[in-house]
């Protein structure tokens, strides 16, 4: 089985972690990180909830998944422990990339936590209420640097033992309307140079073992490549979930896309597909397919 980043999960398979550099903070909560300085941003709660972004970054870069642990809330489906548990490798180095951090509030709330995307699958069996007790919730936005402004990722950290820990990770929903607003010119790896089928019957299975009445597709990767790759992306581009597989050899271990799978979530009122062949740092679509639930193929 391939490697997995830690902020991979519910489709969001990974890790985009960027390293903190620098911090320049702002009197409404937004930082910069690019060379190695941290300046408080306003209350010691916001720069607090900021220096465990950073500290989760910069473990991450490392591959420190004793360091995450610490870092990361024991209930959360991010924790190091119940990934490793299923077999799953954590690979989180490599080069970094600046980052700005925004807290949005150090006084969230559950329902707050189930408006991100894939919250609703990871909590489905969960009383978020009764897990994180009461404590006190942080929400922090983070935009890579050269990603889109307008769409950061958000951090849920949850107060325990008087420090912020990680607990989830997603976006904030924004779904169109109409998805087909949002659909692109498809294109067709005729070849199979990296995709071999997508299974739009696939169901994913929850905790317990259980199916849900979430939309999924499962996409397997050829395991004869037609080109080269570094990493293999696959998104469901209006549910906004992600996947990525490496191929990478540190030492005598070596992890390949090739013969690998990953569902990801679907919107139910319709989707699309893209797979992404990265290698050397340029991207190229090799895959874009539409999902509409009124098709029978």
């Amino acid at each position: 089985m391939g490697a997995i980043g830690l902020a991979a999960f519910a489709g969001c398979l990974g890790d985009r972690a960027t390293s903190a550099d620098d911090g320049n903070g702002s009197n409404d909560g937004e930082e910069s990180h690019d060379d190695g300085s941290e300046e408080d941003s306003g209350s010691n709660s916001d720069t607090d909830a900021v220096a465990v972004v950073d500290a989760y970054f910069e473990a991450a870069a490392a591959e420190d998944t004793d360091a995450l642990a610490d870092i990361i809330h024991s209930s959360s489906p991010l924790h190091p422990t119940s990934w490793e548990e299923d077999g799953w490798e954590f690979s989180g180095g490599g080069d970094t990339e600046a980052y700005d951090t925004e807290v949005v509030t150090t006084d969230g709330s559950t329902e707050q936590i189930l408006e991100l995307e894939s919250a609703e699958f990871w909590f489905q069996e969960t009383d978020l209420e009764e897990t994180i007790g009461g404590a006190d919730i942080a929400l922090v936005d983070v935009n890579s640097d050269g990603s889109d402004a307008d769409d950061p990722e958000r951090w849920v950290l949850v107060m325990a033992d008087d420090e912020w820990q990680v607990f989830f990770r997603g976006v904030v929903g924004d779904t169109p309307e109409d998805p087909e607003e949002a659909f692109e010119e498809p294109i067709e790896d005729e070849a199979n140079d990296v995709v071999a089928e997508i299974d739009w019957e696939f169901e994913q299975a929850g905790a317990g073992g259980q199916t849900n009445d979430t939309e999924w597709a499962r996409v397997v990767l050829t395991d004869s490549p037609g080109i080269e790759a570094d990493t293999v992306r696959i998104e469901s581009t209006i549910a906004g979930t992600e996947l990525e597989f490496y191929t990478e050899r540190t030492g005598e271990m070596s992890t390949t896309w090739a013969d690998s799978w990953g569902a990801v979530e679907l919107n139910p009122d319709g989707d699309q597909i893209v797979v992404t062949a990265i290698h050397d740092g340029t991207e190229e679509i090799v895959h874009r397919e539409h999902y509409l639930p009124e098709d029978d193929d």
